[in-house]
């Protein structure tokens, strides 16, 4: 009688130092599966978009757009070239129109001071054309053609470049996440696994066929297991949400 009394009060000293939040005593034994229940949910129904979706998506990225838009600035500094002999050639012309007068004012000796003042509406224009070619620039028009051909060939390059880049990190992170969250599926099995032994030995230990270093053993296994479990998790979300980030696509939040 006296050996099951000690057995009792160690095993309240060791249900109360545990981590393991228990329920009150009107539950008569510890549901291991509900301790589990929200990330096991969360994770163990995740499923990935497929990797074209992420790369359409991932042309949305800044990085991306930035190289775009270089190629268009120097698609466009290639149509000024194609059009630099247009400058020399120019066409000036001018219009005018207004009211002129004229104040006219006679006098001599003998006679007095006569004025007059009279008004006409006059209008002119000039059309002129002019034409300058530098040789210089005549003689360097295909090269500079050609120079901008070569840039704008360079900009295509580096989007693409970019573009493959971007892929790249989007295929590493993706067969990341799908190792991960097969392991993670895993590591649900043995947290369900060890939540179910340390029920069991929890049992024993209270009707005294389990010896307290023993227990404690279970319940070692029982908090590695969900240690890996987490740490599994907390790395497949981070895969996770850096894949969200590059792709410009929601996982996390979709599911």
């Amino acid at each position: 009688m006296c050996h099951n009394i000690i057995k009792y009060i160690l095993w309240i000293s060791l249900v109360f130092n545990t981590a393991t939040v228990l329920k009150s005593q009107e539950v008569e034994e510890l549901d291991i599966l509900d301790l589990a229940a929200l990330p096991i949910e969360e994770y163990t129904n995740l499923s990935l978009p497929p990797l074209s979706l992420l790369f359409e998506n991932a042309k949305q990225t800044p990085l991306y757009e930035m190289a775009h838009v270089k190629e268009q600035i120097e698609t466009s500094f290639l149509r000024k070239e194609r059009r630099s002999p247009l400058s020399f050639f120019s066409v000036r012309g001018s219009y005018q129109y207004g009211m002129f007068g004229t104040d006219v004012s006679y006098s001599d000796v003998y006679v007095p001071v006569i004025s007059s003042y009279s008004t006409s509406a006059q209008s002119s224009y000039t059309i002129g054309a002019a034409v300058s070619i530098p040789i210089d620039e005549i003689f360097d028009y295909t090269g500079r053609v050609r120079r901008q051909r070569l840039q704008l060939r360079t900009a295509r390059l580096e989007r693409e470049a970019m573009y493959e880049e971007i892929q790249r990190e989007i295929v590493q992170l993706y067969t990341t996440a799908l190792a991960q969250l097969n392991v993670l599926k895993l590591r649900v099995e043995a947290v369900i696994l060890a939540g179910v032994q340390y029920d069991i030995a929890e049992k024993d230990f209270a009707n005294g066929a389990l010896d307290s270093s023993t227990l404690s053993m279970e319940k070692e296994r029982q908090s590695q297991a969900l240690e890996r479990f987490e740490n599994t998790k907390f790395e497949l979300t981070k895969s996770l949400m850096i894949l969200e980030i590059i792709t410009r696509t929601p996982i996390l939040k979709k599911n």
